[in-house]
């Protein structure tokens, strides 16, 4: 587990807060390595300790030490999990930055926050507590897969909402647009009606059949003439309208 490379991150300025929790607990420190024969004996520090398991790879040379820490997190919980998070780190760091680069949606501190959040639900599982080979693989495995899991959820839920809000604001651009029209299409006809360019027969054959829905044989009906003929009607005063609509009297 070797150390990377510092930055001004979230997981950077952890780190330090928690090297700062690790200086001052040196007594809780001393308190647990004479209290059981383990082999937290051989490191006279906490940051001795520390700098081991940074240097160890995530192989069998690291697996006894590792399963002794896991054995006495009962004891101090907190000291143990600022040391294995603080040995993980460069493993956090890496796996932060890769998620971050494919998912450019993902605020960086909320995958940081997510990454300490899934690494001690990890140390606390039950299949890391069992494990007796390769832990530190194992358990640098078990937090970037579900790290991966957690972003690619997220990313879908992200992509899903950027949809709906793109789709929302075409259906809005599309609503003020239709409103417009309306709107051109009033002011048209009014200036029509004033200017006598449209009867009101005409007018009124027009909103029959545009805004209220009437069908040619229903108006032919009430109006004791053809189907055809209201078509016939409706096809001149169409052609009308297209006229009038370069009339200059119309447009003024």
């Amino acid at each position: 587990m070797p150390s990377g490379p510092t930055c001004r991150c979230l997981l950077c300025r952890i780190e330090t807060q928690l090297t700062l929790e690790l200086r001052s607990s040196a007594a809780v420190y001393d308190t647990l390595r004479s209290s059981a024969p383990n082999g937290l004996a051989a490191f006279v520090s906490p940051f001795d300790l520390l700098s081991h398991l940074r240097a160890t790879q995530a192989g069998p040379s690291s697996d006894g030490l590792l399963r002794q820490l896991l054995a006495a997190r009962s004891l101090e919980p907190r000291l143990i999990e600022t040391l294995l998070i603080l040995a993980f780190v460069p493993v956090l760091h890496g796996t932060v930055r890769r998620i971050a680069k494919r998912q450019s949606g993902l605020a960086r501190a909320d995958i940081v926050q997510q990454a300490v959040s899934v690494f001690l639900q990890v140390l606390r599982s039950g299949q890391i507590l069992k494990r007796q080979s390769y832990l530190a693989f194992a358990i640098s495995r078990a937090v970037k897969r579900q790290l991966f899991e957690w972003a690619a959820r997220e990313g879908t839920v992200l992509d899903s909402a950027a949809r709906t809000d793109t789709k929302t604001r075409s259906e809005a651009g599309d609503d003020d647009e239709i409103m417009e029209r309306h709107a051109a299409l009033r002011h048209f006809l009014h200036r029509c009606l004033v200017k006598n360019l449209l009867n009101d027969r005409e007018l009124s054959l027009l909103i029959q059949l545009k805004l209220d829905g009437n069908t040619g044989e229903e108006i032919a009906e009430s109006n004791s003439i053809t189907s055809n003929a209201v078509r016939q009607r409706m096809k001149r005063l169409l052609a009308k309208l297209r006229r009038l609509a370069h009339h200059p009297l119309a447009r003024e």
